[in-house]
């Protein structure tokens, strides 16, 4: 199977510090790597203010990782999105070229 290009865009609360983000960040670089991808990029963006209330939050935490995987991995970053309780909305984007 090709790798593709893909970003994958996450909210986390925006009480958490700098080494809880960089946990998180290094969570899914070990998922995609640990499935076959490859990281070019897993950063902390800005916190900013949403436009609604999610999970009765108010402002998050915005993290992007940019990945090149087989396209079984970004439904594995989905799951881990959905299940873990830090994470208040993830998307995962398949890049065009």
């Amino acid at each position: 199977m090709k790798n593709r290009n893909y970003e994958a865009l996450y909210i986390l609360p925006s009480n958490f510090d700098d080494a809880a983000v960089q946990a998180s960040l290094d969570t899914f670089k070990k998922a995609i790597e640990e499935n076959g991808g490859s990281v070019s990029k897993a950063a902390k963006w800005d916190t900013r203010k949403l436009a609604y209330k999610i999970k009765g939050h108010t402002e998050g935490i915005y993290c992007l990782v940019e990945f090149s995987a087989p396209p079984t991995v970004p439904e594995e970053v989905r799951r881990l999105f959905r299940i873990s309780d830090e994470i208040i909305r993830g998307r995962v984007f398949l890049r065009e070229e």
